[in-house]
């Protein structure tokens, strides 16, 4: 290689002249914009002066006119008082015109006056002095100050401008007619010339052509106007004709105009008349200033501006030139040595580049660049001998990513995935073997095959081919699709697919990586729990929401085409009794050969679905009375063949039915459903194993209705917290004192009426709305027992619960939350629940008495001795007290039966280790019995009736003293 210093270069500008010649333009740049805004800037500032000048100017000619008219109309009060050459006149007119006669040269030479006349009240002309008038316009004036009886003004600008004044006069307190004065415009224009010292002129419109050689001059044709008066007109009239040859009287009208002429600059500026104060469209008045000056200082600013600029270029480039002329040479030096090290030459580099050390304040970018050589020379020398170590290493690390490429293979075919890619054309490149094992085809079969050759079922779509495409052409990244496959046997797979594009650097690469899992088993759980959603899992029946839905459809279709249908809503009698006895199980079997009948029995176009328990619906399409009867009869029929075996012995099956048609009977499911279930227990109330079909005559209406009204009622209650309870004592017989309350709840309407429960209690429980009212029970009872024990009253309350509270999964949370919330111990809370609701469903009553009491709550069972089987449920039942029927108390003085039953009640409670309470106490005879029955507890009226307080005052022990007398 030879020496780069030796090397002829190539022709190229150096470095420090780009820099001065680029800093050059900057500044030119720089300095010409800073003086072009500095220029624009002193035009706006000049040219917003002259704006406000122009404004000042038409103030002042408005004054003036202004003034001018007021002095006329002075003038024309001050002509009837002079005096004429007959003073023997006594008409108005002949008095003004001795005035006019005597006085006329007075107001032509010392007020400008160049027309006087005196006009009628009826407008006629009869006094005139000066020049004659009569135009149109001026009568006008005439006859509007006759009639305002007020000076009118006015201005004419026909050949001449001439301002009119005519005021009324009075002779005797009466209209004389109108004295009109006129005078020239002309002193106008003086007087503003005076003030302001522009030039200024007045235009009027030309009328007639003139012959006239002076007015030929004032001609302005290019405007079609006529220069009625003007100061300096010789100057003037040249500049206005000249600048009316270039610009149109509208351009000069709506903005200033700058006009060079004869060496010197002119602004021109129109002002209407009207602007001035007067309405008149036929003059304008012209403002000539010469503003020759002011232009002339602009320039010569803005050329003093640009002249420091240039000065200040030249010194700044002659400095950038003596600061870059060293610094170059170095950097040149520099440049030279570089090539050195691409010969590997690193020790003449740094002999060539050896500096003497300088001070830090000396050292500059050239010389950190010459350190960075030198360091450069010594990092490739090291570069050097590290690269032949590294070829050494090459072959060593070729190894190592063989290596790792069977290590991915071997990931590939263990990967429980399908993993396969795809080329730009969608053809398959490579298949894993999970994916062979799927599909059935070996790699060398499938390789090649176009990918959408695999996918079956209907998801596979001329969408997904498109989004697939787009994705092998880089307009998505990725692609999420569930699919068929079509495996080689035949069968079908479930696979969902992810598809994402990969890195592509040639043609012939990979396009696309798709991985997919089998979701085969899952979708079939998905479809398992999607019929689940609309069946009942026991019966494999139509469930409560699929049957609402089927039904809507059904009734809107026979609404629409005027189709009839009936409704049959049944449940089976006696169910629960072979729930209890013979276990879960066997009621299970039985709804299932009730389901299997079903089916047999109705067509396959009816919508058979259990609706939860032992409850079933059955609607049949177009059907009319006697075909839902025959259907109901058959039904009957065929479950009452039926025998079903538990327990070594055969239940026969018997239903109660409730037939409703449609849309007869409801137009509506609820309406139907409402109406069906009415039906079914009017037939329930006629026996077992009947049907009934639903009557619209007036006892049932009645009675829906009532039910709808309490419905109601409820809910708007509950809404507007119109409960409230009463509060009965319960004496302890023994002790004479009252340490126990029983809650009974009560609701009152809008007129504050106190409503029984009896009244609203039976539609709650049949229309759901009884939790809610248990809810509220609780809530309101716990605040007030927790009052209650913060006052001293160490009592406890007997909350009843209703008969649907087995139902209930909600009572026991809230019952929780509310004793962590209040803190009131549980052992002072005892918990109704009548013998009749614990029998219906005993073991769900059995449990729910076991998880309140483990909280330490007390139950009692209501209206004992009512079943035919209460000792029996009594044995199961974990009760602490036992409250007898009031049946058998009211009349216990006077019934020996009740007093053998209820003394027997009372030792069987006794021997079971329960607590007794007599109901319905109402005389000292009854009370006194159940004391030597040995029965614990007395509830009565004769104790004491129920009220919405407890307010006796405890005693020591916390409780009540009781006398009669309460």
């Amino acid at each position: 290689m030879r020496d780069p210093e030796q090397t002829p270069a190539s022709r190229f500008l150096s470095l420090k002249w780009k820099a001065v010649l680029v800093f050059s333009l900057v500044l030119v740049t720089i300095n010409i914009s800073l003086a072009g805004l500095a220029y624009l800037g002193l035009q706006r500032q000049f040219a917003q002066q002259r704006e406000q000048i122009y404004l000042g100017h038409i103030k002042k000619i408005r004054g003036l006119i202004k003034t001018s008219y007021q002095r006329m109309e002075q003038l024309a009060d001050i002509v009837p008082l002079l005096r004429g050459d007959r003073a023997d006149e006594n008409s108005v007119a002949g008095k003004i015109d001795s005035i006019f006669e005597r006085h006329g040269h007075l107001l032509q030479i010392v007020w400008g006056v160049e027309i006087a006349s005196f006009y009628s009240s009826e407008n006629k002309l009869l006094v005139s002095w000066g020049r004659q008038v009569g135009t149109d316009r001026i009568l006008e004036w005439v006859r509007a100050a006759n009639e305002r009886e007020r000076p009118i003004t006015g201005l004419d600008c026909g050949e001449r401008c001439l301002q009119y004044v005519a005021v009324p006069l009075l002779a005797n307190d009466e209209r004389a007619g109108v004295l009109l004065l006129g005078r020239s415009l002309a002193e106008v224009v003086l007087s503003f010339r005076q003030i302001s010292g522009d030039d200024i002129g007045i235009m009027t419109a030309v009328k007639l052509p003139s012959e006239n050689a002076t007015e030929l001059r004032r001609l302005m044709p290019e405007w079609g106007m006529r220069i009625a008066a003007l100061t300096n007109a010789e100057r003037n009239l040249l500049v206005l004709r000249s600048l009316s040859e270039g610009h149109s009287l509208a351009e000069v009208a709506s903005q200033h105009v700058w006009y060079h002429y004869g060496a010197r600059e002119y602004e021109v500026r129109l002002i209407p008349i009207n602007k001035a104060g007067v309405e008149n469209r036929e003059a304008q008045l012209v403002v000539i200033s010469d503003v020759t000056r002011a232009l002339a200082d602009i320039r010569v600013a803005t050329r003093q501006s640009l002249l420091g600029g240039l000065v200040g270029l030249v010194v700044s480039e002659t400095l950038l030139l003596l600061l870059l002329w060293k610094p170059m040479a170095r950097l040149q030096r520099v440049v030279l040595s570089l090539p050195y090290l691409a010969e590997h030459a690193f020790e003449k580099v740094r002999a060539r580049l050896s500096h003497s050390v300088q001070p830090a304040w000396g050292r500059d970018e050239i010389d950190v660049l010459n350190d960075t050589a030198v360091t450069l020379s010594y990092q490739l020398e090291a570069l050097q001998a590290e690269i032949q170590d590294r070829t050494r290493h090459l072959a060593e690390r070729g190894d190592d990513l063989a290596r790792e490429r069977d290590f991915v293979t071997g990931l590939l075919n263990t990967a429980q995935v399908i993993i396969l890619t795809q080329d730009s054309a969608g053809r398959v490149t490579m298949l894993n073997r999970q994916g062979q094992k799927i599909t059935g085809y070996g790699a060398d079969e499938i390789t090649g095959w176009p990918f959408y050759e695999l996918l079956a079922g209907d998801k596979v779509s001329p969408e997904l081919f498109q989004q697939l495409e787009d994705l092998r052409a880089g307009r998505r990244g990725q692609v999420r699709v569930d699919t068929g496959l079509q495996c080689r046997n035949g069968s079908q797979r479930t696979i969902s697919w992810f598809h994402s594009r990969l890195a592509v650097h040639s043609s012939s690469d990979v396009v696309v990586l798709s991985v997919g899992h089998d979701v085969t088993e899952r979708e079939q759980a998905e479809q398992r729990l999607t019929w689940l959603a609309d069946h009942d899992p026991l019966t494999e029946l139509f469930n409560r929401r699929r049957f609402q839905h089927e039904f809507e459809q059904i009734l809107e279709a026979s609404i629409r085409y005027g189709r009839h249908g009936g409704l049959l809503y049944f449940d089976l009698d006696q169910f629960k009794y072979i729930n209890d006895t013979s276990g879960h199980q066997a009621g299970d079997a039985l709804l299932r050969m009730v389901a299997n009948k079903l089916r047999q029995v109705v067509r396959g176009s009816d919508v058979v679905a259990r609706l939860g328990g032992d409850e079933f619906a059955v609607v049949i399409r177009e059907c009319d009375v006697e075909s839902a009867v025959l259907v109901a009869r058959e039904v009957c029929t065929q479950l009452n063949t039926l025998e079903f075996p538990a327990r070594g012995g055969n239940h026969s099956i018997s239903l109660s039915i409730g037939i409703a048609l449609f849309p007869l009977h409801g137009a509506t499911v609820r309406d139907l459903m409402a109406n069906a279930d009415v039906a079914m227990y009017q037939a329930k109330e006629e026996g077992r194993g009947r049907w009934h079909l639903f009557s619209s005559d007036e006892q049932v209406r009645e009675r829906m209705q009532q039910r709808v009204y309490w419905k109601e009622q409820i809910e708007q209650a509950l809404r507007e917290d119109r409960f409230l309870l009463y509060f009965q004592p319960v004496l302890d017989i023994r002790t004479h004192t009252i340490g126990h309350y029983e809650v009974l709840l009560r609701m009152y309407d809008h007129r504050g009426r106190i409503i029984s429960p009896a009244q609203f209690i039976p539609v709650a429980e049949q229309s759901g709305l009884i939790h809610a009212i248990d809810h509220l029970v609780l809530r309101k009872a716990i605040a007030q027992q927790a009052k209650l024990w913060s006052q001293g009253y160490h009592l406890t309350l007997s909350i009843n619960l209703s008969g649907r509270v087995v139902d209930d999964p909600e009572l026991v949370p809230v019952l929780e939350d509310l004793l962590r919330a209040t803190g009131v111990n549980p052992s002072s809370l005892m918990f109704e629940i009548t013998e009749t609701a614990a029998v219906a469903d005993l073991a769900a009553a059995e449990r729910l008495m076991h998880r309140i009491k483990a909280h330490g709550c007390r139950f009692a069972v209501d209206d004992f001795g009512v079943g035919f089987s209460s000792f029996f449920y009594l044995k199961r039942l974990p009760v602490d007290y036992v409250k007898i029927d009031g049946m058998f108390v009211r009349e216990l003085a006077k019934s020996h039966q009740d007093q053998v039953f209820v003394k027997a009640l009372s030792e069987v409670a006794k021997g079971l280790g329960k607590k007794a309470v007599a109901e319905f106490v109402e005389d000292a005879e009854a009370l006194a019995l159940l004391h030597e029955y040995g029965v614990n507890y007395a509830q009565g009226h004769y104790i004491g009736r129920p009220t919405p307080h407890i307010i006796d005052t405890p005693c020591a022990e916390g409780k009540v003293a009781w006398s009669h007398a309460q």
